[in-house]
């Protein structure tokens, strides 16, 4: 018995850490993209929109909004989407490293506590703030 729950564990783990590997490619990917283009830069072609597109929704696809940290990833990084200038975007390349690193640090310590038996970390959930008074002005 104790063998078959460890190749389950084993198995969960391959399965986190092939997701861990992909969150970490896409992000590097769509980083690289939002933190070089420069501003009305003539060779943004339509594929290169696509491309984009292509990776903020695997981003969408990959991270759980229900989740503190993964929430604060999505929400950095769709940020720096919608920014206009290549020096706003770049000013947040560090708000968008930070997040990405606190994402990939808990799953990497998820993994493991996982596969030495320890108490499976929880990622807490993503808490809405409160709205301020002057929110619908």
């Amino acid at each position: 018995m104790m063998t078959a729950k460890h190749a389950g564990t084993r198995a969960l783990a391959n399965v986190r850490l092939e997701w861990l590997q992909s969150l970490r490619d896409t992000l590097s990917e769509y980083h690289s993209i939002l933190m070089s283009w420069e501003d009305d830069e003539p060779a943004k072609t339509d594929a290169d929109y696509r491309r984009l597109s292509y990776l903020g929704t695997q981003l969408d696809l990959l991270l759980n909004q229900r989740k503190k940290y993964q929430q604060a990833l999505w929400q950095v990084s769709d940020d720096i989407l919608k920014m206009e200038t290549r020096d706003e975007r770049q000013a947040q390349d560090e708000r968008l490293v930070i997040a990405a690193r606190e994402v990939l640090d808990f799953h990497w310590r998820k993994i493991k506590a996982e596969i030495v038996g320890g108490a499976a970390l929880q990622e807490p959930p993503y808490e809405r703030p409160p709205q301020s008074a002057d929110a619908g002005r």
